[in-house]
């Protein structure tokens, strides 16, 4: 059984992708995550956290992980983050914890960033939890060739679409 914080996403948040990924979009932070293989999450953000609604955002992407962890025991994670670009206290502190609840069951993974603040809060994070659990990275053709080995079809680093907006009827 999932754990408590690990609740569906309200649909207005969770939006299906054509290849099976799941777009969360809050005010200002979207995140694509795709399941590579068991185990294995790609997440793709866009923004960063300004309100309630992106910090429901950041919990979903966090139960979608949590969910992973409870279907095969592990996860390998490789986050796109160089379309944000801030991550705020509250963020860092949320996600170091998670880690941290996690880190047994965490298997090296990747993040991949534009040099600059980013970097310096996964850094944070890294030092908080433990050595080496997340690699940084800030060459996209570095990180990819890392995706490739886990998912050879993959030509290209997704981007993080916009939400369509909604036509009512």
């Amino acid at each position: 059984m999932p754990a408590p914080s690990a609740q569906p996403a309200p649909p207005e948040l969770g939006h299906a992708q054509p290849d099976g990924a799941l777009l969360f979009c809050g005010t200002n932070l979207r995140v694509r995550v795709a399941l590579l293989k068991p185990g294995v999450v790609l997440a793709s953000a866009q923004g960063e956290v300004a309100g309630a609604r992106d910090e429901r955002v950041e919990t979903a992407l966090l139960a979608e992980l949590d969910r992973q962890l409870e279907q095969v025991g592990t996860l390998t994670l490789f986050a796109d983050l160089r379309g944000s670009p801030h991550m705020p206290t509250t963020s860092r502190k949320k996600i170091a914890q998670w880690m941290r609840r996690h880190q047994a069951r965490l298997l090296p993974s990747h993040a991949l960033v534009k040099p600059g603040m980013i970097e310096s809060a996964l850094a944070v994070i890294s030092m908080l939890v433990g050595g080496g659990l997340v690699r940084i990275h800030t060459q996209p053709q570095t990180f990819l060739d890392l995706l490739k080995k886990v998912a050879p079809k993959l030509s290209e680093l997704p981007q993080v679409p916009e939400l369509p907006e909604r036509v009512e009827p």
